[in-house]
């Protein structure tokens, strides 16, 4: 099934919409739900925090259980979220960056690299996620990261930009 296309009026009546659902899960299941019809693709269970922006839903495809956390920014561009991830608050991810054109970057136009987040993954809080990354299954993405290369399966990354800082077997060990 092809996506609903996203226009300027039914932005705005998502937006008018928004005002009236509460905060909290019942109401992140809301927002989702409003915004399913508008996706690439989208699973069960797609949960949308308040205050979050979709700019291009068309390039998103969503799977089963994910969360997209208050303030995110999903940017232009294709994006792959796979099965149960969580995505924290004030999260950036944009599948496409600025070109230059003379000396500026102003009317360069965009290049856009798709990124995929794998299974089970979680992106702290205040991260970004930079065009052309892939990141494995089950990682963790730690708050205030710059992830700008991509990263295998099971590892905690952070910094900036982002580094793999420890695997999350050691970090599953510590908190089991």
């Amino acid at each position: 099934m092809r996506p609903k296309k996203m226009t300027k009026w039914s932005r705005f009546k998502i937006k008018i919409l928004n005002l009236f659902i509460v905060d909290g899960p019942d109401g992140d299941r809301s927002r989702g739900k409003l915004l399913e019809p508008y996706l690439r693709a989208c699973g069960k269970n797609f949960k949308l925090g308040s205050q979050a922006f979709i700019f291009n839903p068309k390039g998103l495809v969503v799977g089963d259980n994910v969360y997209i956390g208050f303030n995110s920014y999903l940017g232009q561009g294709e994006i792959e979220l796979e099965d149960e991830v969580l995505i924290g608050n004030f999260v950036s991810i944009t599948a496409s960056n600025h070109l230059m054109k003379g000396n500026s970057f102003r009317f360069g136009g965009y290049k856009g690299e798709k990124i995929r987040i794998g299974y089970g993954t979680w992106i702290g809080a205040l991260s970004s996620i930079t065009a052309g990354v892939s990141i494995g299954k089950s990682c963790l993405v730690a708050a205030g990261s710059v992830v700008t290369n991509s990263f295998e399966d099971g590892q905690v990354i952070g910094g900036v930009p982002a580094k793999v800082i420890g695997n999350m077997y050691d970090y599953k060990k510590k908190y089991e």
